[in-house]
């Protein structure tokens, strides 16, 4: 090869040689400026709270007293003396039978107590006179005797008759069918015309007592257990009165008061669930029969306990809550923790971080790697809501909490 031609080449491999170098020290002054930008973080600082433990729990709505309209005589309705959904008192009229054959069975037994007592004092008056002619003899003892008998049957005709009486008087006024609670009456049944009788197996309508209601809550019975535990080891504190909060499916209050009445003795045993009836005034008839509601109890309160912002918790492909925690030396380090029940945007920690550990709650993306500088701000909770307040989610029988808040995979009440 010329001489020419070998230094040209040697000069294209020099040239490469030398851009190759630059650049890979480009590339590391690169990296290093990237390893020690600060990644911008805004931070919790874990603090000890006493908090109140509601457990939100599902429940259906039942009504406090519920009449069956049916009639107590047979007959042909002929006036229906109610509109259809309206509030109705004890003792209304609700519906009109025919009450004819009844007016005359109350007519004939009024002949008969008539008759009977008219018998009675025609005997009364022969036994008076025979009493006289006894002791002259004029008539036989036997004779006397006979008069009296008749005179007591006669006297227990016109007990029976009056009793007779007092029956049919008692069908007439049922002819007249009245609301036996108060309450709101639903749909109408039967109608005009309809032939009623005491044996129907179908009510005429139905009364719901409204201005109160009992909402039985449903809880599974491991829940139940962890709660009785909890509260016998100390972790929790008993209160003296549950207070009782009522919300539909979408966290809505309702203005509602309510108080426990009861936990059921026994446990279903297709669901596994212990009954806890609430018995809730309803004065504006928010709460209906059938509903799907919440019931937030609040039985216990849990001293000391550690809070963390929602968004501060992350998990691993496993599912593993984890924290990342702020470090002495102004770096992040990840931490698994063990969750407790959330409460509108605040995660209880049962373990894995102390009070007064900072945790980050913003920011995680911008931590590109292990021992990466931070800028740290303090984080503003967007709720203005005490979280003194604890509440539980219940995964429970609830099919209507899809796209709410994650369910607690800790340790549940």
């Amino acid at each position: 090869m010329p001489k020419p031609y070998f230094f040209i080449i040697l000069l294209f491999v020099l040239s490469g040689s030398a851009l190759t170098g630059c650049n890979r020290s480009g590339n590391t002054e690169a990296e290093q400026a990237q390893q020690v930008a600060p990644a911008k973080v805004s931070i919790y600082t874990v603090q000890q709270q006493n908090i109140h433990l509601i457990e939100n729990l599902p429940a259906r709505v039942q009504a406090f007293r519920i009449s069956e309209i049916r009639p107590q005589v047979g007959g042909i309705i002929e006036k229906v003396l109610f509109t259809q959904g309206s509030e109705v008192k004890a003792g209304q009229p609700l519906f009109k039978i025919n009450s004819e054959m009844l007016q005359a069975d109350v007519n004939s037994n009024l002949a008969l107590l008539a008759k009977a007592q008219a018998e009675v004092v025609r005997l009364k008056t022969q036994q008076e006179r025979y009493r006289q002619l006894l002791p002259s003899n004029a008539i036989s003892k036997q004779e006397f005797n006979n008069t009296e008998a008749a005179y007591q049957q006669a006297l227990a005709e016109v007990a029976q008759t009056k009793a007779a009486l007092a029956r049919q008087n008692l069908n007439l006024r049922y002819a007249t069918v009245r609301a036996p609670i108060s309450g709101q009456i639903g749909k109408l049944l039967v109608t005009e015309g309809a032939l009623v009788s005491t044996s129907d197996t179908n009510p005429m309508a139905l009364v719901h007592q409204l201005d109160k209601v009992y909402v039985d809550v449903k809880q599974s019975i491991s829940e139940y257990e962890q709660l009785q535990d909890r509260l016998n080891d100390g972790s929790l504190l008993q209160r003296g009165g549950a207070d009782v909060s009522i919300s539909n499916s979408q966290g809505k209050l309702y203005p509602v008061t309510g108080k426990i009445l009861f936990s059921d003795t026994s446990v279903d045993p297709n669901t596994g669930d212990v009954t806890i009836r609430v018995e809730v005034n309803n004065p504006q008839r928010k709460l209906l029969p059938g509903m799907y509601v919440r019931v937030g109890l609040n039985r216990a309160s849990q001293p000391n306990a550690l809070l963390v912002p929602e968004q501060a918790v992350q998990r691993d492909i496993s599912g593993q809550a984890q924290l990342m925690i702020v470090k002495a030396n102004q770096t992040a380090e990840t931490r698994p923790v063990s969750l407790g029940q959330l409460y509108k945007g605040f995660y209880v920690v049962n373990s894995g971080i102390k009070a007064g550990e900072k945790v980050i709650v913003e920011g995680h993306d911008r931590i590109q790697q292990p021992e990466q500088p931070l800028k740290i701000t303090q984080w503003k909770s967007q709720y203005t809501t005490d979280v003194g307040t604890l509440q539980t989610q219940n995964k429970g029988s609830d099919q209507s909490t899809a796209g709410q808040s994650s369910p607690n995979t800790g340790e549940k009440l």
